[in-house]
């Protein structure tokens, strides 16, 4: 049997942090190769030029595509998808890879999907089928899932929701969320040894907060005032805060503002990046995660980790009793804080929560499926099942 060639697309840290595991299982596979496209925030400094972070992984890089346009109107955004779109073509026109691979709802992923379904690709889609209210992020999900071949759904609400969208039953597996099983797979540090690599004191039995918020794409005019909110929040609870800087979403620029203006603050600790190492354990070690990352609705209940989500990110989302929803107000978001890190019943409750997202085995369930499907006329013509 001939070795199947992958080509994997990422753009951004937090979602390659995701499909990492998912890349060393094909790697590891004996019927399949890898190479990745790196594109978007991974070459741009003011996002920690992460791409770096994936050549430490020691991952065959074919290509580089510049398109992340730097600007915070809502116009940038789908600018750099067309450059994305343009380069990626190029790219997979020269390689004719056997599967593209992409995760998600940014631009990688529908800029894949499109090409791969015009250039009779099979494209792979990892964590379709999520509904999440509010955000463009939900609607490309979905239209990545209509141009899609295969769909690696995370649970089973998005396993029975892409049925519902007309897929068939043959295309669609759902073996939890790959994010999961970096979690048990990063070394463990301890609270002194975490404490020095990222530089910011932290102690052991003294609770610390991470915080990650990200803009809402229908909410892009309130992303400075809503990120002054949460930071008005962490000035006044006074409790150590490690804040990992946000996507490079529209509206961002205007929240890294708002971060600038707190960053003074002895008790905040800010990154532009945060490599994969450290987060993880920051997760194992954190006493409450804060902001609207979708980490803590996929990932922290398998840490027994309290979330409290701000605002509207996350809205509709299948989640887990180790999340607290609250709007951008600073009361509502320091007593869930506070609740999060020292209500002994709550933290009882959380403890004993179970993730709907999996038990962090799916990389390699999801290498053998792309190593023993049949690529044939089947995989890419596509049919409704009503």
């Amino acid at each position: 049997m001939a070795i199947r060639r992958v080509l994997g697309v990422t753009g951004i840290r937090s979602e390659y942090d995701i499909m990492s595991s998912v890349f060393r299982a094909i790697e590891a596979h004996s019927e399949l190769s890898l190479s990745l496209v790196v594109t978007g925030a991974h070459l741009s400094p003011g996002y920690g030029m992460t791409i770096e972070e994936i050549r430490k992984d020691g991952f065959v890089i074919e290509d580089q595509i510049e398109s992340l346009i730097y600007g915070d109107k809502d116009s940038s955004r789908v600018k750099g998808l067309a450059i994305q779109l343009q380069g990626l073509v190029q790219t997979i026109a020269r390689t004719r890879p056997d599967i593209l691979l992409v995760l998600g709802d940014r631009e990688e992923s529908i800029s894949t999907a499109l090409a791969g379904a015009y250039m009779n690709i099979p494209v792979a889609h990892i964590a379709g089928g999520d509904r999440v209210v509010g955000n463009v992020d939900d609607q490309v999900r979905h239209a990545v899932t209509k141009l899609a071949h295969l769909h690696f759904v995370t649970n089973q609400e998005s396993y029975d929701r892409v049925l519902k969208m007309g897929e068939q039953p043959f295309r669609v597996f759902n073996f939890g969320n790959p994010g999961l099983d970096r979690l048990l797979q990063m070394p463990w540090l301890t609270v002194s040894e975490l404490s020095q690599r990222i530089g910011f004191e932290l102690n052991d039995g003294e609770p610390f907060i991470i915080l990650i918020q990200h803009v809402i794409s229908t909410e892009i005019d309130q992303a400075y005032h809503q990120m002054k909110v949460t930071l008005e929040a962490i000035e006044h609870l006074k409790i150590k805060t490690v804040l990992s800087y946000p996507n490079s979403d529209a509206g961002s620029q205007s929240m890294r503002r708002a971060i600038k203006e707190y960053e003074h603050l002895p008790h905040l600790y800010t990154a532009h990046n945060i490599p994969r190492l450290e987060f993880v354990n920051l997760m194992r070690h954190a006493g409450c995660m804060l902001g609207n990352s979708s980490a803590g609705i996929m990932e922290a209940p398998l840490l027994k980790l309290p979330v409290v989500n701000i605002g509207n990110r996350q809205k509709g989302r299948l989640h887990a009793e180790n999340v607290q929803f609250v709007q951008h107000n600073v009361d509502e978001i320091t007593s869930a804080v506070h609740k999060a890190l020292f209500d002994e019943d709550y933290k009882k409750l959380v403890a004993n929560c179970t993730n709907p997202y999996g038990n962090g085995k799916t990389s390699e369930a999801i290498a053998n499926v792309l190593a023993s499907i049949p690529l044939d006329e089947k995989i890419c013509i596509k049919d409704l099942t009503y």
